[in-house]
């Protein structure tokens, strides 16, 4: 390149490249454009013409399959790279990578990078995949490999003095030889002689150069060669991952930082990071210039808002959740000194029917209501919200009754007042209509909704109760079937409760289904309800027919003998002991097992669940036809003429 020399005030020359004008075309061979910006290709033709230190300092910061690649792009380069005054940079291409190990005996820099990463197979100069024998510190295909190497039980059965000696040759790759290399030193065994010196000092130095070449002493440890620089290639690839990692949590958090979305940014890294991961702004790994920030920032910006949104969300469901919490143990605390018979709401109810404790949980103060104390003062309040609550749905449930206006709320009480609710068909009474399951459960389409009210319902798994006002309504058909049975036990439909029908504990037989065999079938004063709604509902004629003190004693005989042998999956019973609600096919291994109780009673031990089905356990009950009455004749009162009988009546 001609150089001009320029004169400088204290006479020291300093050598300059001169000046050179260049047409377009010229310039976009150079890579240069009119507009003073590079093409694509090209680019490389200038860094010859920088000053040599400038390159040294650029070169200094590569990697050496960088150094070993720009080595090959031209012949300007790869003057400078492979010429021995460049041999700093190859040190510190090494540096830069710190899963290579050293250079080993043998092999300069640039040979040692040539090793490492070269693309060419070394004999056959083929691109694609190949083995790199570091033993043997040459690349190789496939087809190169075949004839030179193989396996050590084949190659060794070919030279049997070398075949005790194997600690003498150098291994390929896992249990291969070199043709070759045995085939010398079998060589060179065969011409000693038996106890000759030199053998001594050949297999000596022979094994050093095995072990020096094998492996490589890193202070205390020692690590075979061959494995480590084989492993380097997934340590590179997963230190390259980290550091273009790295790079794109900068792009991404350094200035979105600066703009105050830090706590954003945190955010997404630990809910879903891919989101900034793997946004097109930021997946790159160079660095993040102004002017590519200006043009990225609104885009940026846009998403930090809605992320700011979906975290504020996610920041008042955690809130709400730890106060349902804290109340829920308030809550427990107050029912478990209630009575079991008492109807209450359930938490769902409480939460959203009564205005104190909804604006309590909903309180938009990030510090109020954090502990249970601070619930604790509703404890008072709690029994007089309750009895709101059950005033309330009384009122709805008097409003279904025919001339539900006209009536007060002892109608309820009725044995002949039932309702039915929307997905089950058997009569409900009162107050089991306050508890019953199905008035509870979640509508279809609730999830799908992001109010808080929907988020309430999916934590409890249950709505308040009738929430949508359709689920329950009045049972005519159960209704007229009751007032059969209460007229059956002579008593009035308009004044007897279902508390006076438990009282007079009456049994019914019902006449259309006695069987000469099988006995009569007696029923309760609810099964015979729902026996009455079955021949009812098939349109059939049937009495019945109060049974007397005998067949009433007969009758609770039979259901106690029973009674035992029936059992139910459904949890209608909880136990007085731990309010746990439970089956009658459990009762007793819960009670053996939780509360060391083997016989335990009805209403000491456990009672029915206030949401307990009209069929329970003993379910068909066939009371025995009654014996003949046999009256025994005394003598005065044998008929002439005729043999002495007795009298069936």
């Amino acid at each position: 390149m001609v150089r001009k020399k320029l004169k400088a005030q204290d006479d020291t020359e300093y050598l300059y490249p001169a000046r050179r004008t260049k047409s377009a075309a010229s310039a976009r061979a150079a890579g240069v454009a009119r507009n003073g910006r590079f093409l694509g290709r090209g680019q490389l033709k200038m860094l010859p013409d920088m000053p040599l230190d400038i390159l040294f300092e650029i070169f200094g910061h590569l990697e050496p399959p960088d150094v070993l690649g720009l080595s090959r792009t031209t012949k300007a380069l790869r003057n400078i790279l492979m010429s021995r005054s460049a041999i700093s940079i190859w040190k510190s291409a090494f540096k830069n990578d710190p899963d290579l190990p050293e250079v080993p005996n043998g092999l300069n820099e640039p040979q040692y990078a040539n090793l490492a990463f070269s693309p060419h197979c070394h004999t056959c100069f083929a691109s694609g995949e190949h083995n790199i024998l570091w033993a043997f510190q040459v690349r190789l295909c496939e087809k190169c490999m075949k004839g030179r190497f193989d396996g050590s039980p084949t190659v060794l059965k070919k030279y049997p003095d070398v075949l005790n000696n194997a600690h003498l040759l150098r291994s390929a790759l896992v249990g291969m030889r070199h043709y070759e290399e045995v085939a010398e030193i079998n060589k060179q065994l065969v011409e000693f002689k038996k106890g000759d010196s030199k053998l001594e000092e050949f297999v000596s130095a022979r094994k050093a150069f095995v072990e020096e070449t094998h492996q490589v002493r890193l202070s205390k440890f020692v690590l075979k060669f061959s494995n480590r620089a084989q492993g380097s290639g997934l340590l590179r690839a997963a230190r390259k991952e980290r550091l273009l990692q790295e790079a794109r949590d900068r792009r991404k958090e350094a200035r979105l930082g600066d703009l105050g979305y830090s706590d954003e940014v945190e955010y997404l890294n630990t809910t879903r990071p891919l989101i900034l991961n793997e946004h097109p702004l930021v997946v790159s790994g160079n660095i993040l210039t102004d002017q590519e920030w200006n043009t990225m920032k609104s885009q940026l910006v846009r998403l930090m808002q809605g992320v700011t949104e979906k975290m504020q969300r996610k920041k008042r469901k955690l809130l709400l959740k730890n106060r349902k919490r804290l109340m829920l143990s308030v809550l427990k605390e107050y029912m478990q000194g209630r009575p079991l018979d008492e109807i209450n709401p359930r938490a769902v109810d409480i939460f959203c029917s009564m205005p104190r404790i909804k604006a309590m949980i909903e309180d938009p103060s990030t510090d109020a209501y954090t502990t249970e104390d601070n619930f604790r003062i509703v404890l008072t309040d709690l029994p007089e919200l309750c009895e709101q609550w059950r005033e309330s749905k009384i009122r709805v449930l008097l409003a279904l009754l025919p001339d539900g206006n006209d009536h007060n709320s002892g109608v309820l009480f009725r044995a002949t007042t039932f309702f039915r609710c929307a997905d089950c068909s058997e009569p409900i009474g009162y107050p089991r209509v306050l508890a019953h399951v199905c008035l509870f459960e979640l509508r279809h389409g609730i999830r799908n909704r992001d109010d808080e009210l929907a988020h309430l319902c999916l934590d409890f798994d249950s709505e308040p109760w009738n929430a949508d006002g359709r689920r329950v309504a009045h049972y005519p058909a159960a209704a007229t079937s009751a007032a059969s049975v209460v007229r059956a036990c002579g008593l009035d439909t308009e004044l007897t409760t279902s508390q006076d029908m438990d009282d007079v504990g009456a049994w019914l037989e019902c006449l259309r289904c006695s069987h000469k065999v099988k006995g009569r079938a007696v029923f309760r004063w609810r099964k015979a309800i729902l026996h009455d709604m079955y021949h009812a509902a098939s349109a059939e004629t049937f009495r019945w027919r109060l049974l007397n003190d005998d067949d009433t004693d007969a009758a609770e005989a039979l259901q106690q003998k029973t009674y035992e042998t029936c059992y139910s999956d459904a949890l209608d019973y909880v136990c007085t002991h731990c309010r746990q609600q439970i089956s009658f096919a459990q009762m007793r291994v819960h009670m053996q097992f939780s509360h060391s109780i083997r016989d335990p009673d009805l209403e000491e031990d456990y009672v029915l669940h206030a949401d307990a089905s009209m069929l329970q356990p003993p379910f068909p009950l066939m009371l025995p036809h009654a014996s003949p009455e046999v009256i025994e004749l005394d003598d005065s009162d044998e008929l002439p003429h005729a043999p002495q009988k007795i009298m069936e009546i």
